[in-house]
Formats: C-alpha cells, sequence, structure tokens
C-alpha cells in the first residue's frame, strides 16, 4: 500500500531549501514538488500507465501555485481515468500548434562588386555570376506570387 503523505502547505513550501543533489516532497496523489540543487522548485505529477511510471512536469513554483497544481493534477487524473495518456495529449498539441505555425528560413543576401550575388543560410552558401542574377530575376518577374 503506499504511503500516505500529508497535504503540502504554502509555508512548508517556502521554507523548503535546495540540498546538494535534487529531492521532492509529496503532496498526494502523486503530485509532487521538485527542488533542483539551484534552488528552482517545480510540481510534478508521477503516474503509473500501463504498468510504465511516467512523469508530467506541471510548472514551476511559485508561478504555478499550490492550488493550481493540484487542479492540473485533478485534470490530469481525470484524463488517465478516461483512458489518455497526458503526456502523449501534450505532445499531440505541441505537435499541432507547431504544424500551424508558419514555416520561415533566414537567410542573407549580398551582392558583390561584378553583379553576382550571395546567398547563405545557416549551413549552405550559394555564389551568382551576374549572368544567373539576371536570369533569376527574369525568372521572379515572370513567375505570379503563390497563395497558400
Amino acid at each position: 500500500m503506499p504511503k500516505l503523505s500529508p497535504p503540502l502547505t504554502e509555508t512548508q513550501i517556502l521554507a523548503l531549501a535546495p540540498r546538494v543533489k535534487r529531492y521532492k516532497i509529496g503532496d498526494g496523489r502523486g503530485l509532487c514538488l521538485v527542488i533542483d540543487p539551484s534552488g528552482k522548485k517545480f510540481w510534478r505529477m508521477d503516474y503509473k500507465r500501463s504498468g510504465k511510471e511516467t512523469s508530467l512536469t506541471l510548472g514551476t513554483y511559485p508561478s504555478l501555485s499550490l492550488a493550481d497544481a493540484r487542479i492540473k493534477r485533478d485534470e490530469a487524473l481525470k484524463l488517465i481515468v478516461e483512458n489518455i495518456d497526458p503526456v502523449e495529449q501534450r505532445r499531440e498539441a505541441r505537435k499541432k500548434e507547431q504544424d500551424e505555425k508558419p514555416k520561415t528560413r533566414k537567410f542573407l543576401l549580398s551582392t558583390t562588386a561584378n553583379g553576382g550575388m550571395v546567398i547563405e543560410t545557416h549551413s549552405n552558401r550559394i555564389t551568382l555570376n551576374s549572368g544567373q542574377v539576371t536570369a533569376l530575376t527574369a525568372f521572379l518577374i515572370a513567375t505570379p506570387d503563390a497563395k497558400e
């Protein structure tokens, strides 16, 4: 039978000091506060799913209060009861958000003294002579703008 932890209080949390190694203090029902040697405190929920131990980081203290951490824990427990893994749900939401973001690439464009052009990205460099620049310009003028 799991050990029952008395619920944490704000006073106890404020009194927790960093140690040489990372440690955690339980609040109950899988919620715990992890304290780093640097003094950073963050909320984590530990749970088992299909026999595998998993951790869900909920946020940092004090930006996520004790009461809010308990609410997030309860929401995650509801998902687990519905047979939904909260970590997988978070990954899917982040992936969907990334897919909806417009993809942009940064590059540096410069001209040379003889009418050429240099296009540089973080990993590639393309050098065009003046004839290639003229052909590229003509191509771009003739190509209609693509709208997505």
